[in-house]
C-alpha cells in the first residue's frame, strides 16, 4: 500500500466535511495530522495544545510541500488540515493561522491557488463559510502584524475581490442610474429615442468594455459616463459611525417610530449630510443577528450583565441583547415556520425596513450595518468602552480587569476587528470611486486599514471625537491593541484630532514606536504628514463646535424667560442674597467628567470660605448611563453618597430651605437646558479629559453674561487658550482649573469666580460668546472636508532654483497621469486635482517677471548666476488641463466640440 493510500484511509479529505454542522475538533485534526507527519518522517511535539503541535511541524511540512516530489501532495494535505482547523475556529485559532501564514512566507500565492478550490467547493456544496472565514482571518493577521497579506489572496484568486464587493452589481446599478438621468435630461420619449439611436454604438461598445474577465486587474470598475465622468456622479459623503443619527422606538401596536437623534455626533455631522439627499450614513441601528432564537432568549435573561448600546453621549439606544427585529433578507432561518399568512403580512407592514425606506425618501440615505450580536456586545461593551475609552482618556485605572488576561484580550480584540471589518466592507460596497468616506470615533479605528486593503484608491477620512492620550501600558500590557491602533490610523487619507495636544501625542508615539515612519510638518497649513510603509496620511486639528441656531432659537422665547426665572427661584430660593451665585454643571455621569473631584473641591469650598454658606448653590446634572458596567456603577454610587454628605454637613440657620448642592441624574429637554444656561451665574465644566466638551460652548452661546470655570482637561480650554482668550501674563476670560486633584486651588477658583463683579463677568463672557459664534459647526465640517489641506495636493511653492522648477513639474506630471488614468476608466475627477494644477500654475506665474512669462531662476541655491526661461508653453498646458477638468465635470459632457475647439 502506498503512502498516499495510507493517508486516504487514515485521514478524511480537508474541507470535505459531510455538512456545515460537522465540528472539526482539535483532537481529530491532531490525530489526522499525526498520521501525515509520521508518513513524512517529520518530528513534532505530541501535545494536546494545537499551537505547540503546529509550531513544531509547520516549517518541515512547508519544506516537504515545496520540494515538489511524490510526497508533496501528502504535505499539502497536512497544510490544508491545519488551514481547515484555523478557519473553523477563527477566534481560538487565529494564533495558529498567524504561524501558518508566517511559515508559508513567499509561497502564499501558490498555496492559495491550490487551496481555494477546495474552500469554495465546500461553501457551495455544503453551505460552509470558509471563504468569509479566510478573508477575515487574513484581515485580522494584517491588523495585528501591520502587513498586507490579503493582496496575495487577491493575486491568487483575481475574482474574489469583485465578488466580495459586489462590483458587477454596482456597475449594473450605475448604468441604470445613468439611463434614468438621460431620461430626465431629455424630458420626452421622442427625444430620448432620437439620441439613443445615435448612441447605440457607443453604449454597446461601453458595455463590452466593461465585460472583463476575472483574470484582469479591474479593481476600479468603469462607471457609465459616456466615456468621461458624468456630473450626476458627483462626490457624496459616506458617513460611517457606530451610533445612528436617529432614535428608534417600537410602539405597543408593533409599528416602528423613527426620529432624528440629538446626540453630539448628529449635531456635528447632520448639517453636512443634509445638503445632499444622495449622501449615505452607515450605522448600527441595534438590530443585529443571532444564530438561534433560543440563544437570544438565554442572553436576554442575563442582559443585566451586558453593556447596553448607547450613542456617542453614552445615552441608551436599543439593548442589543433583546433586539427582536431582524432584516428578513439576512435572517430568514430565524423566522418561525408556523407563522400564518396574516402574521407575515403584518410583519411586512410594520417592518423596520419599510420605516427606513420612508425615512430615506426625504433625507440622506440611512443604511444599517448588521453584525453578529455576540460580536457587537464584546466590541462595544468590551474593547470600545472597557479598554479604548479609558485608555485614550489616560485613565488606565478604569480599564476593566478582564483584560489583564491576554487570552480574554485577544478574544475580545477579534470581535472588535470583525465588527470593524463589517463596517469597512459595507462602506466600500456603498461607495463610488469619487466619494469621500468619513469615519467617526474610537469604535472604528481600524476601518481605514481594512478599506484600503479592499480598494487602495478610496479617499477615507477619520475624526476622533475623544482625546488621544494613551498611557505607556497601552503599548506594553495591551500591545496587541495599542500598536494596531497606532498603525491603523495611518491608513486613513486624513485624520482629524480635537486639539493640538492630542495630535502631538499621536505624532510623538508614531516617532517612538514606528521606526520607519517619516514625519514632516507644514507650518503654513499646520498639518503633519506621516509616510509609513508606502502610505501617507495627513494629520490636522479641527476643534468641533455646536450648531448655534439650535440653542439661540430658544433664548428669546417668552416661555424660556419664564422657565429661566422658575429655575433660578427653585435653585437659589425666592429671596436670595444679592451676592448669591448659581453654579451650574451638566454632563454624562462618567468618570472622565471629573464629577467626584468637583464635589470634593466644592465641599472644601464651604469649609474654607464659610461666608459663602447660605448664598451659593451648585446645580449638578449628571445623566446616568452604563449602569451595567461595574466601574460606572461604583463611581456613580460614590458620587451620589458624597452629594448627600455635602447637603447633610452644610446648613444655614437663617435659611433652612437652602441646600448647597442639587444633584440630578435625569436629563433635560433642550428648551429647559437653555433656560438653565440663562439662569446660571457661572458655568462649571471641569472634566479630567474630554475631546472638546461642547457644554462650555453651549453655555456661553446662550448666556454671554455668564462666567465660566473650565479645566485644562477639556479640549475647548485648549482651543480658547490657542485663540488668546486666556493668557498667563495677560487677560483671562474664564477661570482655569489646572489640577482637579488639588482641592485647595480648585476651591479657590470657585471663590474667585463667585466674587467676580457682574460687569467683568459680562465683558469676559461676551468675548467667549463672539469667538464661539464665529467658529460654529459649519466651519468645522467645511474645514475637515476641504481637500486642499491633505498631502494629495501640490502646495503653492516659492520657486527660486532650477531644482525647484523641475521638482514642481515632476509633481504636476504625477497629477496629470492620475487624471488620465481616472478618465480612461471613466472615474470622476476629485477636486484636489484641479487645486493642485491651479497651485502649480500660480507658483510658476509668481516666478515670472511682472507682465511677462519669463521665469528667472538660480542654477543652484548658492550660485550667483541666473537662468531665464520662457514658460509660455508650460502655463498654456496648465490652462488646458484646468479647462479639461472643468469640461468633464460640467453638465455638457456630451458636447465634445466645445472642448475640441479650444
Amino acid at each position: 500500500m502506498t503512502d498516499e493510500e495510507i493517508v486516504t484511509i487514515k485521514t478524511r479529505e480537508p474541507f470535505g466535511r459531510l455538512s456545515k454542522d460537522e465540528v472539526i475538533t482539535k483532537e481529530s485534526v491532531q490525530k489526522e495530522l499525526g498520521h501525515i507527519l509520521d508518513i513524512l518522517n517529520i518530528n513534532y511535539i505530541n501535545t494536546p495544545e494545537t499551537y505547540e503541535l503546529f509550531s513544531s511541524c509547520l516549517e518541515s511540512l512547508t519544506l516537504a510541500w515545496k520540494k515538489r516530489d511524490r510526497q508533496s501532495e501528502i504535505a499539502f494535505k497536512g497544510l490544508l488540515l491545519i488551514l481547515e482547523y484555523c478557519l473553523s475556529h477563527v477566534f481560538d485559532g487565529h494564533i495558529c493561522f498567524e504561524i501558518l501564514i508566517s511559515t508559508l512566507g513567499f509561497n502564499t500565492v501558490q498555496f492559495w491557488r491550490g487551496s481555494t478550490p477546495a474552500i469554495f467547493d465546500s461553501d457551495l456544496s455544503r453551505g460552509t463559510k470558509f471563504r468569509d472565514a479566510l478573508l477575515f482571518s487574513l484581515t485580522l493577521y494584517d491588523v495585528n502584524t501591520g502587513k498586507n497579506r490579503l493582496k496575495e489572496l487577491y493575486a491568487a484568486v483575481p475574482g474574489i475581490r469583485k465578488s466580495l464587493l459586489g462590483q458587477h452589481a454596482k456597475q449594473f446599478g450605475e448604468r441604470f442610474h445613468h439611463l434614468q438621468k438621460k431620461i430626465l435630461r431629455y424630458g420626452s420619449h421622442t427625444s430620448l429615442c432620437s439620441i439613443s439611436s445615435n448612441e447605440s454604438d457607443t453604449e454597446e461598445g461601453f458595455i463590452r468594455s466593461n465585460t472583463h474577465s476575472d483574470n484582469e486587474d479591474d479593481e476600479h470598475p468603469t462607471i457609465t459616463s459616456g466615456g468621461l465622468a458624468n456630473s450626476h456622479f458627483h462626490q457624496r459623503v459616506i458617513n460611517v459611525s457606530n451610533a445612528p443619527p436617529v432614535s428608534l422606538k417600537r410602539e405597543k401596536s408593533g409599528d416602528w417610530e423613527i426620529k432624528q437623534g440629538s446626540g453630539g455626533l448628529v449635531a456635528c455631522v447632520d448639517p453636512v449630510m443634509s445638503k445632499d439627499h444622495e449622501n449615505v450614513w452607515l450605522a448600527n441601528l441595534g438590530m443585529n443577528i443571532n444564530d438561534k432564537k433560543k440563544k437570544r432568549d438565554s442572553l436576554s435573561a442575563s442582559s443585566e450583565t451586558l453593556a447596553p448600546a448607547t450613542n456617542t453621549l453614552g445615552l441608551p439606544l436599543i439593548k442589543q441583547t433583546i433586539a427582536e427585529v431582524f432584516f428578513h433578507v439576512l435572517a430568514d432561518d430565524d423566522v418561525d415556520k408556523a407563522t400564518t399568512e396574516k402574521q407575515k403580512k403584518a410583519r411586512e407592514e410594520m417592518s423596520l425596513l419599510g420605516v427606513l425606506n420612508n425615512y430615506n425618501r426625504g433625507n440622506y440615505k440611512l443604511n444599517p450595518v448588521v453584525v453578529q450580536e455576540d460580536d457587537y456586545n464584546v466590541y462595544y461593551g468590551g474593547i470600545s468602552n472597557g479598554l479604548l475609552w479609558p485608555a485614550l482618556h489616560n485613565l488606565p485605572e478604569y480599564i476593566v480587569s478582564e483584560y489583564d488576561d491576554v487570552k480574554n484580550l485577544r478574544a475580545h480584540w477579534c470581535a472588535y476587528v470583525r465588527v470593524n471589518y463589517q463596517f469597512a466592507l459595507d462602506a466600500v460596497r456603498n461607495s463610488r470611486p469619487q466619494d469621500f468616506i468619513w469615519i467617526h470615533d474610537y469604535h472604528l479605528m481600524l476601518t481605514g486599514m481594512i478599506m484600503q486593503s479592499l480598494d487602495y484608491q478610496l479617499e477615507v477620512g477619520f475624526f476622533l471625537h475623544i482625546p488621544f492620550q494613551p498611557p505607556d501600558s497601552f503599548f506594553t500590557k495591551y500591545a496587541t491593541v495599542g500598536f494596531a491602533v497606532l498603525r491603523g490610523l495611518l491608513r486613513f487619507t486624513k485624520v482629524g484630532f480635537q486639539t493640538h495636544r492630542d495630535r502631538e501625542k499621536y505624532v510623538e508615539l508614531v516617532k517612538q514606536y514606528l521606526r520607519g515612519a517619516k514625519v514632516t510638518y507644514d507650518d503654513k497649513l499646520d498639518i503633519h504628514m506621516v509616510t509609513f510603509e508606502n502610505w501617507t496620511c495627513s494629520l490636522g486639528v479641527f476643534p468641533v463646535s455646536i450648531k448655534n441656531d439650535d440653542f439661540l432659537k430658544f433664548v428669546d422665547l417668552p416661555e424660556t424667560t419664564k422657565l429661566k426665572n422658575d429655575i433660578r427661584k427653585r435653585v437659589l430660593g425666592s429671596n436670595p442674597p444679592a451676592d448669591a451665585r448659581f453654579f451650574f454643571s451638566v454632563e454624562r455621569f462618567d468618570y472622565t467628567k471629573g464629577i467626584m473631584e468637583k464635589m470634593r473641591a466644592y465641599k472644601r469650598y464651604f469649609e474654607k470660605h464659610p461666608d459663602r454658606i447660605g448664598k451659593d448653590v451648585l446645580y449638578q446634572i449628571a445623566v446616568t448611563n452604563r449602569r451595567s458596567v461595574d466601574t460606572y456603577r461604583v463611581y456613580q454610587d460614590e458620587c451620589i453618597d458624597l452629594a448627600d454628605e455635602i447637603n447633610r454637613i452644610f446648613k444655614d440657620q437663617n435659611n433652612p430651605e437652602w441646600k448647597p448642592l442639587i444633584f440630578q441624574t435625569d436629563g433635560m429637554q433642550r428648551s429647559e437646558l437653555v433656560a438653565a444656561y440663562l439662569a446660571m451665574d457661572i458655568g462649571v465644566v471641569t472634566p479630567k479629559k474630554d475631546g472638546m466638551n461642547l457644554v462650555a460652548k453651549e453655555m456661553l452661546v446662550c448666556n454671554p453674561r455668564a462666567g465660566l470655570v473650565l479645566s485644562t482637561g477639556a479640549g475647548s480650554e485648549i482651543q480658547f487658550t490657542t485663540a488668546g482668550l486666556y493668557k498667563d501674563d495677560g487677560e483671562k476670560n474664564y477661570y482655569r482649573v489646572s489640577n482637579l486633584f488639588d482641592e485647595e486651588a480648585y476651591c479657590d477658583t470657585f471663590y474667585e469666580a463667585a466674587l467676580e463683579s457682574e460687569e467683568n463677568r459680562a465683558i469676559h463672557g461676551k468675548r467667549l460668546h463672539e469667538f464661539i459664534m464665529a467658529n460654529d459647526i459649519e466651519r468645522w465640517s467645511s474645514a475637515f472636508l476641504d481637500p486642499s489641506w491633505t498631502h494629495q495636493v501640490i502646495r503653492p511653492t516659492q520657486i527660486d532654483t532650477l531644482d525647484d522648477f523641475f521638482s514642481l513639474m515632476m509633481k504636476s506630471r504625477d497629477v496629470r497621469r492620475q487624471i488620465v488614468a481616472r478618465v480612461l476608466k471613466g472615474v470622476p475627477i476629485r477636486s484636489h486635482f484641479s487645486i493642485s494644477l491651479r497651485n502649480a500654475k500660480e507658483s510658476l506665474e509668481n516666478t515670472c517677471k511682472p507682465g511677462t512669462h519669463t521665469a528667472v531662476l538660480k542654477s543652484s541655491p548658492d550660485s550667483p548666476d541666473f537662468a531665464h526661461f520662457e514658460i509660455d508653453n508650460e502655463l498654456l498646458e496648465f490652462e488646458r488641463d484646468l479647462n479639461f477638468i472643468r469640461y468633464i465635470q460640467s453638465e455638457d459632457a456630451d458636447n465634445v466640440e466645445q472642448f475640441v475647439d479650444f
